[in-house]
């Protein structure tokens, strides 16, 4: 084990872990985090200060290879408010740094983040790690909540599992966003994000656990009917965040918490959103190189 595994102090009984004393203001190598988040999940680094963008970037791009941003294009927008285009705005401030309206897409658009969803498990090449950092926290907080869909899966009736195993499920990043109310989306729109299939368990592939692979994004169940595939995904989903799996993070300004998307579930939760700014920015890193 690391270093940095053994130096981690664990936030719940079965995963999530702060990390004191580890400054990503100064470079770290990538291996040095690998136990850690094979274990827990997990990681929460405090800091002082946020990182700058470029050390924010230079810590992601060492584990992998990183996300383009494409939300833009899917709502209409041209213009980011950041320098880079591998750091998603996980913001309600427009180009100009001020609070969305209540008609902007983009606020309509990131109100499906409040609902429990994996990154980018609506495209083929799937997120791994997701990497996100406070700027501006909002008064009374904004929390994130995540869910480990490990400790899900082992605790699920051996009926459970048998009746899963092997079931394929279609992701759609349109399907979770008509979840959360944003349903006049154009033929164009659709076709910047394709649906996507995945096993709905799979072997977590550094750890070897086999884990849960959920998301509000999941449409259904491949070879099933409508509404039995998404009966079968909220009896999972409603088992799998159970608060004995979930770990609520507080965010701080300088927080960074890294996760990973192949062993957890997570969401935002709401904020008065037309009132405050909250400054969110997420580096996520993927299975292989985005085209």
């Amino acid at each position: 084990m690391s270093a940095v595994a053994e130096a981690a102090r664990p936030l719940t009984p079965v995963f999530a872990a702060e990390l004191p004393g580890i400054d990503l203001h100064r470079p770290l190598a990538p291996e040095d985090v690998v136990d850690a988040i094979n274990r827990y999940a997990v990681l929460v680094f405090r800091h002082e200060r946020a990182l700058t963008d470029a050390e924010h970037l230079a810590f992601a791009r060492a584990l992998g290879p990183l996300q383009r941003i494409k939300m833009l294009t899917m709502v209409g927008k041209s213009k980011t408010r950041l320098s880079s285009e591998y750091l998603i705005d996980v913001s309600n401030l427009d180009e100009r740094g001020r609070i969305f309206g209540a008609s902007d897409r983009r606020r309509q658009f990131q109100a499906g983040n409040r609902l429990w969803h994996t990154d980018v498990s609506f495209d083929t090449n799937r997120a791994v790690y997701s990497l996100l950092t406070a700027h501006v926290v909002p008064p009374g907080g904004a929390d994130t909540e995540f869910a480990d869909m490990r400790a899900a899966y082992d605790a699920l009736p051996e009926a459970t599992k048998a009746r899963i195993d092997g079931l394929e499920s279609e992701h759609s990043i349109w399907y979770s966003r008509a979840l959360a109310g944003m349903t006049e989306v154009s033929e164009d729109e659709k076709a910047t994000r394709p649906a996507s299939r995945h096993p709905l368990v799979h072997v977590h592939p550094r750890s070897g656990r086999r884990a849960l692979y959920l998301a509000s994004h999941i449409s259904g169940i491949v070879g099933w009917p409508e509404a039995a595939g998404q009966a079968l995904v909220a009896e999972l989903m409603e088992f799998a965040t159970q608060p004995r799996f979930v770990y609520r993070h507080q965010w701080r300004v300088g927080d960074l918490v890294m996760w990973d998307n192949l062993a957890t579930m997570h969401r935002a939760t709401p904020f008065e959103d037309l009132a405050h700014p909250r400054d969110l920015r997420r580096a996520t890193v993927l299975e292989a190189a985005d085209t």
